[in-house]
């Protein structure tokens, strides 16, 4: 997907982007539009240019093991895959034999100084099996030259000794538990997960799997607590600093402590709904508008492009003004002829029911939809579509006085929202504001109002999304 930050990108490195070395790009994996999709970039670092068909074959050994873990075989259709094919001078990694655990590392790895493109190398820090490469700047030149419109780049460096790292950019070596090592550390990047072993004190943040709490009712991962087959806990950090007042859910079955385990429920949750945030189920629909001169012809709306989980977890409701068709089809047809002259709304709204995921009110926070208009006069019909992918949270909920609309938009768009009692008065309301893509917040001060349910109504051009608030002293 295409992000902002690309143009930012740009323009930060706007003076060196001439100088940038352009290479070529190899597919590794296409599902669709990179401006839909999730953009994966692999670069090489350390393969001379008669290395480069080693490289795209290390490239797709690296994807097939990433793409076998769940989640991420599940929602392999929403990634593209790319290689950036970057020459290096010389051969290899940089082994600089200073850290004080090289002699432990089995098969000992020799001593080597070759000129590799991003300068990857191990001794990083001290620690021997630590490869990182000397700057993100380069690689950030690189991906802005050669794929602008990324979304996440590893560099995979050339040898098969045991290594990798972290951070904005990961690295990891060839070796079969370096593709590992970067499975975990996309969690980090990708999932902004927390480490489940103790890394030292500094690392200890509210995170999807770290929290401070611990009672079970407030707990994030409270959902996963019940039924008992999710092996979900509340389990303190060991040993020593802080740990005492950190917990996570698992012990010693979570790849984000242990490589060669599975993801945890709580941290496959939280890759799926990071997923979620940046691509819209909905790649193509029609039709985009419609002028029809017939008073009698059945009109045909269509859902043309689903990008689809795998399995397909996707369900689809369609609602015709008031009336719901819980149906889960990707098509419907209105009669001309039961539609009364005026302006009606025609809605298909996509949500996914993996078992996955336990997010309270999942399907009211992540949800994407087609609104087409549909207007009739005497002379005709004509439908125009809008889709957007929302966000929607009102938090906390029940309250007793000041809470928050959360929303995050896929594109710009009017907001208006209103609290409307369940009689029916507006009792809150903040006037029409155009709103930029991405999060938009507001907070409500309702302690004069009494306990009780109300209707927080969201209009984004002209769609209304409704939630439900409870006041409670």
């Amino acid at each position: 997907m295409k992000k902002l930050y690309v143009i930012a990108l740009l323009q930060w490195f706007g003076l060196q982007l001439a100088n940038a070395q352009v290479f070529e790009v190899d597919t590794i994996q296409y599902s669709g539009s990179s401006e839909k999709m999730i953009n994966l970039v692999i670069l090489g670092d350390g393969y001379t240019e008669s290395q480069q068909d080693l490289f795209i074959t290390k490239a797709n050994d690296f994807s097939n093991s990433l793409f076998s873990k769940i989640p991420w075989s599940n929602y392999k259709n929403y990634f593209n895959v790319f290689a950036v094919k970057v020459i290096s001078v010389e051969s290899g990694v940089k082994h600089p034999n200073t850290a004080s655990d090289c002699g432990s590392a089995n098969p000992a790895v020799p001593a080597s100084n070759p000129n590799n493109y991003f300068g990857s190398s191990f001794d990083a820090s001290g620690i021997h099996r630590l490869v990182t490469i000397q700057s993100n700047s380069r690689v950030m030149q690189v991906l802005a030259a050669n794929v602008p419109n990324y979304d996440h780049a590893i560099v995979l460096a050339n040898t098969s000794y045991y290594g990798g790292s972290g951070g904005a950019i990961a690295v990891s070596t060839t070796h079969p538990d370096g593709y590992e090592i970067t499975a975990h550390e996309l969690g980090h990047s990708f999932g902004n997960l927390g480490d489940e072993y103790y890394a030292g004190d500094i690392y200890f943040f509210e995170r999807p799997n770290m929290t401070g709490e611990s009672d079970p009712t407030l707990i994030k991962w409270k959902n996963w607590l019940a039924p008992d087959d999710s092996n979900i806990d509340i389990v303190n950090y060991c040993c020593g600093g802080a740990t005492a007042q950190w917990y996570r859910p698992t012990s010693n079955r979570c790849k984000m402590e242990v490589l060669g385990k599975p993801y945890c429920s709580v941290c496959k949750e939280a890759l799926i709904e990071k997923i979620h945030t940046l691509v819209n189920p909905v790649s193509a629909y029609t039709p985009t508008t419609l002028n029809i001169s017939s008073s009698d012809a059945l009109l045909d709306f269509n859902l043309s492009e689903l990008i689809k989980p795998i399995p397909n977890t996707l369900h689809i409701r369609w609602q015709l003004d008031a009336t719901v068709f819980d149906n889960n089809s990707e098509t419907f047809q209105v009669d001309q002829n039961a539609l009364s002259i005026g302006t009606h709304t025609l809605t298909a709204g996509v949500t996914d029911y993996t078992n996955q995921v336990r997010t309270t009110a999942h399907s009211e926070v992540h949800y994407s939809s087609v609104i087409w208009t549909i207007s009739k006069t005497a002379l005709g019909i004509q439908a125009v579509a809008n889709d957007i992918q929302l966000s929607f949270g009102l938090y906390p909920n029940p309250t007793a006085g000041i809470f928050t609309i959360a929303l995050e938009l896929s594109k710009p768009g009017k907001v208006t929202i209103d609290m409307v009692s369940l009689d029916g008065k507006i009792v809150k309301q903040i006037p029409p504001a155009t709103v930029s893509a991405g999060k938009y917040q507001q907070n409500l001060n309702i302690e004069n109002l009494a306990n009780g349910s109300y209707l927080v109504s969201v209009n984004v051009d002209g769609s209304v999304y409704t939630k439900t608030l409870v006041k409670q002293n």
